[in-house]
């Protein structure tokens, strides 16, 4: 059974990307940094799950998020005159309040506008995110708590871009923990430069690849809140070195760390449709703020984030394209493909990039065509979590709440000796607060 488009489990009952109701529209759902709308500024275009929205902030402050086309003749409210409390549409002057509800219809008799109700979605801000609510669950549910929406803005390095694939194909990406000894590797094991440069820009990856271990072990456990994934090498020393990921529902995934610096990531996989994602990278330092050595090879983008865009349009998250993409083989740098690099595409965030956009000739993989093995156990697993989740709303059984606490948690690197338990050894790196437990599902 498919998530995407193929077989009985077909799009709709997970991303709704049809319009209907879905599983991913029980989550919160990021859509634009709080910077990017100013109070009483111009509207911003988005796409989240297959529908055409506005982001703004109303003169007095409030996020808002309604459909872009005018529910009187379909006219583009991103041309709408942001006022104190709402939005209005310049073609006959119907206002519409953060709720959605038509405020204001000059044209029209008042009881028309009191009938008349747009697309809205409650917003709520955090961690300098406006994240929307787009399912039908009232009163919303809580923001999830993840441990950078908690931290100081200095603390924390946000990124985001378009990808032209599946948003399972980068989730999946995310938690593939195997394909670092070879898409992100030098051709030398031994090749200590470049793995000092990894793990500037990745946190680990270089120690990963100079174990020479390319057949890592994997086990992978429920949690409540997803899926906790470990991928065993070889350690020098005759112990076991672990990486461990996890995977959040819906769609956040979090690469390990290395075993000495407290940097975290993780991604948000959105689904702007079926054939578009909008890929949020996020790193953290937990107890202070990020330095500029640290900051260093994201914002040149050799590490996981990607931050050299094609010239901004107006279209929905038209400003975050990016300048390596199929149309360029994505800056692919031959010659070091040739001697220096298993792939040569420059930096960590488009190497991915490039593979989760071209597993097949169209932005939606075909999982009939796929083999799938014993290095596969997370993906395996994380699928029949969503396939789950998809036939809860197929259904119309009451969405399962995870506890908004249980999401603030951590990925870990540890060293362990042979048969010790992992996850009890990376438990300590993974929770965040004092006295929480990591619960198995």
């Amino acid at each position: 059974e498919a998530i995407t488009s193929q077989g009985p489990m077909r799009a709709a009952y997970l991303v709704g990307c049809d319009g209907g109701s879905s599983a991913v529209r029980r989550y919160w759902i990021p859509v634009v940094q709080a910077s990017e709308i100013e109070a009483g500024g111009r509207a911003k275009r988005v796409m989240l799950l297959g529908e055409r929205l506005v982001a703004f902030r109303t003169r007095n402050g409030g996020a808002g998020l309604v459909g872009e086309y005018c529910p009187h003749r379909l006219a583009s409210l991103y041309f709408g005159r942001v006022e104190e409390e709402g939005i209005r549409c310049v073609y006959h002057g119907w206002a519409f309040g953060l709720d959605g509800q038509c405020n204001d219809m000059p044209s029209q008799e008042k009881q028309f506008c009191a009938s008349i109700k747009h697309i809205a979605y409650p917003c709520a801000e955090r961690g300098g995110v406006v994240w929307a609510y787009m399912g039908e669950e009232r009163p919303v549910p809580p923001l999830p708590e993840l441990e950078w929406t908690l931290l100081p803005a200095e603390n924390v390095f946000i990124s985001k871009r378009v990808q032209e694939c599946n948003w399972m194909q980068g989730l999946e990406g995310g938690i593939d923990s195997s394909h670092i000894g070879f898409l992100h590797a030098p051709l030398s094991q031994e090749d200590a430069d470049i793995a000092r440069e990894l793990d500037r820009a990745s946190f680990g990856v270089g120690a990963a690849v100079q174990t020479g271990d390319r057949a890592p072990h994997f086990d992978v456990v429920d949690t409540d809140y997803g899926v906790l994934i470990g991928a065993r090498r070889k350690w020098k020393d005759g112990r076991h070195y672990w990486r461990v990921s996890q995977f959040l529902m819906p769609f956040y995934t979090m690469p390990p760390t290395d075993m000495e610096a407290k940097i975290v990531q993780q991604h948000i996989w959105v689904p702007m449709d079926d054939e578009h994602v909008v890929n949020w990278m996020v790193t953290w330092h937990p107890e202070r703020a990020l330095t500029r050595e640290e900051l260093v090879p994201h914002v040149e983008g050799k590490g996981a984030h990607v931050v050299d865009f094609l010239p901004s349009t107006s279209q929905p998250y038209g400003d975050i394209r990016t300048a390596d993409n199929r149309s360029n083989d994505y800056g692919m740098d031959w010659e070091r493909h040739r001697t220096k690099m298993f792939c040569g595409i420059p930096g960590f965030g488009v190497q991915d990039q490039a593979i989760q956009e071209n597993q097949g000739p169209t932005a939606i993989v075909d999982r009939t065509l796929e083999h799938l093995g014993p290095s596969d156990g997370g993906i395996i697993r994380v699928r029949r979590r969503l396939i789950a989740m998809a036939r809860a709303v197929r259904d119309n059984k009451p969405p399962k709440r995870e506890n908004p606490a249980s999401f603030c948690v951590r990925s870990a690197a540890v060293v362990l000796a042979p048969g010790e338990d992992w996850v009890a050894g990376a438990t300590p790196r993974i929770v965040v607060r004092p006295g929480q437990q990591l619960v198995r599902a």
